[in-house]
């Protein structure tokens, strides 16, 4: 029986309840064998908080501000009103025609050989996320739980840890290394559509969305695609996790889902039997994107698992193993090379134990790049201390992404420690020239937290009265990781909520519904005031969440009906007067005394008429 979506969502709140409707039914079919068959998708994706929540997203991507073939960006929409936005992307949607995507060629990370990055127009960009973010939960609901790549609170060093436990635990020693001959460059457009029926998104108006999208031309190369998808759009990471969760699924079904005549409740018993009372081989599967591995506990049940892989791929998948680079390798002779990490096992006071470190020339062309930076940083002009400091803050984030992204390899501090001191001098000799000296890390006021609690003397310049440094790598520590808990999703309480136990972080109390539904919010939208573009709309629920609801002139607290968001400077030029940290949230009553000047504030506590006169001066200005 099919579940079709006769509500539309007219809230953020309804939307949420959709989606997460969507993933619960989902997943019960799923785990119940029973086929999903989910109609009515398009009313959903066309919804106004889903347009709302897809260029929200949009707009805090890195490549927001980076034209496709009409040259437009994400500006340009934030500047319009607020329904004119949602009616052109309702009648795109309606009328979905995709223009050309434009290529551009980026290196491969570690590599010499580049890759080809499609860039869809921004319009383009806005409808693949409307369309992801209805289709993700019920794809999400059915992928296999020991793949990592592009899915949301999951990461490469979960993939790690699982590796590191199948090694350890299970004895599973022989690695087939997988790899895909052009993965991207060879997706099946039929194959992928009929995965995307297979997973129960059977509302043909979406998936005539989707063949478009996957047909779009590239600009000066070809006008339709038949085959591949350009790695770049925002779809294309989803798509690809379901064209291969049919992969990951007949590995799994072999070994890790095997199920038995007499199943135990507990599946480790299960499992046990499979390895100890039959012949099937031992198969533990682990993919990231289009990066796999399957871990068995003999050569010959690689081979026999490698041709079968490759056999699925060719025929159902329509794939190539690339046979001279899918591996198959023993860890405790040679580490396996897997996500920028070497996974090996060597001998310890008579165990087996894993060693994980960088894979090494991945690594070093990292280094190379930092390296290159840091004296790039000598060439700044001496009387521009801004751009000293801000080159100096972006070499340390760096840092600090490479070493949080590394920090999974317990060998980390030991393959850092000689680059380290290499960077370091390299980087006191860049400092040297704009009077740079040696400063105890504990005593810089920048990567505080980062730096706290070392002794150690790293390079700094002074800048208004504090020291701003470049951090150090030998700092880096490897960090313990737990396996993935596979109940944390975003598409429950219960997931969410570990999610936020497990990053010490709190999701948003009120969202956009409960700000942007109000009746003075409609009557803003009605008004046609240039002021009030999109953008604003858009950020009045974070400024709101920003301030956690309370007045920033009397300090009490705000009910969404009650809710002014208040321009500090109106007069700012239109590309930043809607910027949140020129909002604030305040009463109704507050508001009106801010802008009322001859209102008497007599009356008021003595701080809160403080605040008054603060904001009418800021008016003025």
């Amino acid at each position: 029986m099919g579940t079709k979506l006769n509500r539309v969502p007219k809230t953020e709140s309804e939307l949420k309840g959709i989606l997460q409707s969507l993933y619960e039914i989902s997943k019960q079919n799923y785990e119940n064998d029973k086929e999903n068959n989910f109609t009515g998708i398009l009313e959903v994706i066309t919804s106004e908080p889903n347009i709302l929540s897809a260029i929200h997203k949009i707009k805090g991507n890195r490549g927001r501000n980076t034209p496709g073939m009409d040259g437009k960006t994400i500006s340009e929409y934030l500047s319009k009103s607020y329904d004119e936005v949602i009616a052109e992307v309702r009648a795109a949607i309606k009328e979905y025609k995709p223009e050309k995507v434009k290529r551009v060629w980026i290196p491969k990370p570690g590599k010499s050989t580049m890759r080809p990055l499609g860039i869809p127009t921004i319009i383009d960009r806005i409808i693949q996320e409307c369309v992801r973010n209805v289709i993700e939960p019920i794809a999400e609901a059915q992928f296999f739980e020991h793949s990592y790549g592009f899915r949301p609170m999951r990461s490469a060093d979960m993939a790690i840890t699982r590796i590191r436990k199948i090694n350890f635990i299970a004895k599973c020693h022989w690695v087939v290394e997988g790899d895909i001959h052009g993965f991207f460059d060879n997706i099946n457009h039929g194959v992928m559509i009929r995965s995307l029926w297979n997973l129960g998104i059977r509302d043909k108006r979406v998936l005539s969305i989707i063949r478009a999208m996957l047909k779009a031309g590239v600009m000066g190369e070809t006008e339709v695609s038949e085959i591949g998808t350009p790695q770049g759009g925002i779809i294309s990471p989803l798509l690809a996790n379901i064209y291969l969760n049919r992969f990951d699924q007949y590995i799994a079904n072999g070994f890790e889902h095997k199920k038995l005549r007499k199943s135990n409740k507990r599946h480790d018993v299960d499992i046990a039997k499979l390895r100890n009372h039959s012949n099937i081989k031992t198969a533990y599967f682990v993919r990231y994107a289009d990066d796999w591995v399957i871990l068995t506990d003999s050569k010959e049940a690689a081979e026999k698992l490698k041709f079968k892989a490759q056999k699925y791929l060719k025929d159902t998948l329509k794939l190539e193993l690339s046979v001279e680079k899918t591996l198959i390798t023993n860890v405790r002779t040679k580490p396996v090379k897997f996500l920028g990490f070497e996974i090996a096992m060597r001998k310890q006071n008579g165990i087996w134990v894993n060693k994980v470190r960088p894979d090494r020339k991945r690594l070093e062309a990292k280094l190379d790049n930092l390296k290159r930076e840091i004296f790039l940083l000598r060439k700044t002009s001496s009387a521009d201390t801004n751009r000293i400091v801000e080159g100096i803050n972006r070499i340390n984030s760096k840092i600090v992404g490479l070493v949080n992204y590394y920090n999974t390899a317990d060998q980390i501090s030991v393959d850092l420690r000689r680059p380290a001191w290499t960077l370091k001098y390299t980087a006191y000799k860049s400092l040297k020239k704009f009077g740079g000296k040696w400063v105890r890390a504990s005593q810089v006021a920048n990567q505080i937290g980062y730096n706290s609690g070392h002794k150690a003397h790293i390079p700094a310049i002074r800048y208004k009265d504090m020291w701003i440094g470049i951090t150090d790598l030998n700092f880096a520590k490897w960090v313990a990781k737990s396996p993935k808990n596979q109940l944390e999703t975003p598409f429950t309480d219960a997931g969410r909520e570990l999610y936020y136990k497990r990053m010490r972080k709190r999701g948003l109390r009120t969202r956009t519904d409960e700000v942007n539904s109000t009746a003075h919010a409609h009557f803003l939208r009605m008004s046609k005031h240039p002021l009030y573009d999109f953008e604003y709309f858009m950020n009045r629920p974070y400024c709101y969440n920003r301030d956690k609801g309370k007045c920033k002139i009397c300090g009490g607290y705000v009910e969404p009906g009650e809710v002014r968001i208040h321009h500090v400077s109106p007069d700012l030029p239109k590309e930043v007067v809607n910027k949140t940290n020129n909002l604030i949230t305040a009463h109704g009553y507050c508001h009106s005394l801010v802008h009322n000047e001859q209102a008497d504030i007599s009356g008021l506590s003595v701080q809160t008429q403080k605040k008054v006169i603060k904001y009418r001066k800021k008016l003025k200005n």
